[in-house]
């Protein structure tokens, strides 16, 4: 029974390293935290799905982080709704959010929500760090069950097959 899981998880592990570099596993992963902490009825959760789509990244691990982190997101809330409130007070900025609020698809955008803007700017914040962590995290796991190797070309060997044959 033991034995299974092993399996199974190392199947997993393997997937995951098999033809993608650690930086596009890590980029996958930081925009599906993003994405899955912030709500999904505005303009920037849409643009961060275009994202995950049409940048080179790992679109299934995007997706399982977008899911995790949308447990997640609901006790972030409060923290966020604390940012975005700041972030709106400032006096100065008020001109600014009041043309973008005005702009045709101002309201959708979603800046004009404390905890939408919150938790974009908080994401930002956390996106750099969690990049670089998740990437060397993901260059361990390669050279554990995969091979040791950045370059994405190592990894289409077989593709040099296809194409001869």
């Amino acid at each position: 029974m033991l034995s299974d899981v092993i399996a199974l998880v190392r199947g997993i592990a393997r997937s995951l390293v098999a033809r993608t570099s650690p930086a596009q596993l890590a980029l996958g992963f930081t925009l599906g935290m993003i994405l899955g902490a912030m709500p999904k009825t505005n303009l920037i959760a849409l643009a961060l799905c275009v994202a995950i789509f049409s940048l080179r990244c790992n679109r299934a691990l995007g997706l399982v982080a977008a899911v995790a982190f949308s447990f997640l997101g609901t006790s972030l809330d409060p923290f966020t709704h604390k940012v975005g409130l700041a972030v709106l007070s400032i006096h100065s900025l008020q001109a600014s959010y009041a043309w973008m609020l005005n702009m045709p698809f101002g309201a959708w955008v979603g800046f004009n929500n404390t905890v939408v803007l919150g938790t974009f700017l908080l994401g930002l914040y956390v996106a750099y760090p969690v990049f670089w962590l998740s990437r060397l995290f993901f260059s361990v796991l390669r050279s554990v069950f995969g091979r040791d190797t950045d370059d994405p070309a190592v990894f289409d060997d077989d593709l040099e097959l296809r194409i001869a044959a």
